[in-house]
């Protein structure tokens, strides 16, 4: 529990870690404002009147917004931008604009407005391209395999820099793959396992690329949101990334089967890898936690097996 009340802002505050982040935050009693690039009516029901009052509409592209709107704020959690490695093959500009503009206007507003506040930035595993060795530590190789993960290495660098140069303290965290409600539903953009779980409550097959056997490292939307607030009571992490994962590998396989076990009727089907997907696969990869465990005392609690009970509860609530 924070050891007092915060003012936070969190850009990209309607995304899957966004609306889980307000949650623990409101709760907590924090005064939170959302920033997201498009408000609109949503099936989970997330949109209630009073996160309405909190949320404001506008885009991390655009500078003169930000300067605005930074100040005042002690932390800013940095989630906005484009999801998707595949994606950024496809569209590097569009990528480049989102990944890597929009995280400078952050900056430099920050630099002129609020060079105080505490910034926290989300990377992703997929820095680390194939792993060598499992699990992976912080200290591994990048060998980024996509434009987005070359845009997330470049953004790591830009608020390291930032806190060097002008002071302005950052947290990065690689996350793994995380997965559990408010995630986008229907789309494999935003998440395997939100997938896997959509197509089977829609009763169509679930498609496994090659074997089946490649392994993930699937972090709880709970256990992660924990690490990310703990950022605010350890002022020590600043300066520093973390991998922010279970620790543990599961394969795909082994998801479905966990999938099957509460939706029987699931049917999975596996299927050659297509071009590009084969070209960016990473392979197995596991996250060694040793670093943020060693800063924070945190450990993931949720089980693997609770997790999907209750993530599938979730969707099969919010799809009925």
């Amino acid at each position: 529990m924070p050891t007092g009340t915060k003012k936070i802002l969190i850009l990209g505050g309607l995304g899957f870690i966004g609306k889980n982040l307000y949650k623990r935050l409101a709760h907590d009693g924090h005064t939170v404002t959302i920033l997201t690039e498009r408000i609109h009516s949503e099936a989970d029901g997330f949109l209630t009147p009073a996160v309405r009052q909190h949320t404001l509409q506008g885009s991390i592209l655009n500078p003169q917004l930000m300067n605005n709107l930074v100040a005042g704020f002690d932390v800013i959690f940095s989630l906005a931008g484009s999801s998707g490695a595949a994606d950024s093959i496809r569209d590097p500009y569009h990528d480049l604009d989102t990944n890597l503009k929009g995280h400078l206007n952050i900056l430099e507003a920050c630099r002129q407005y609020n060079p105080g506040a505490l910034l926290v930035f989300p990377s992703s595993r997929l820095v680390y391209g194939k792993p060598t060795a499992n699990p992976v530590r912080e200290d591994h190789p990048l060998q980024p395999e996509s434009i987005y993960a070359i845009h997330k290495i470049t953004t790591e660098h830009y608020y390291l820099l930032y806190q060097r140069l002008y002071g302005i303290r950052s947290v990065i965290f690689r996350i793994a793959n995380p997965f559990g409600p408010y995630q986008r539903f229907g789309s494999n953009n935003y998440g395997i396992l939100n997938w896997f779980i959509h197509k089977a409550l829609v009763g169509e097959p679930i498609e496994i690329y090659g074997d089946g056997s490649q392994q993930r490292d699937f972090i709880y939307i709970d256990d992660l949101v924990e690490v990310l607030t703990r950022v605010m009571d350890t002022p020590a992490m600043a300066g520093n990334i973390y991998n922010a994962g279970a620790g543990a590998g599961i394969s795909l396989r082994q998801a479905v089967e966990v999938i099957q076990r509460y939706i029987p009727a699931t049917q999975v089907t596996f299927r050659p890898w297509p071009e590009i997907a084969k070209k960016i696969e990473t392979g197995d990869y596991i996250a060694d936690i040793g670093l943020l465990k060693q800063h924070t005392g945190w450990m993931p609690r949720t089980s693997f097996d609770a997790a999907m009970k209750e993530t599938i509860a979730f969707y099969d609530r919010s799809n009925t």
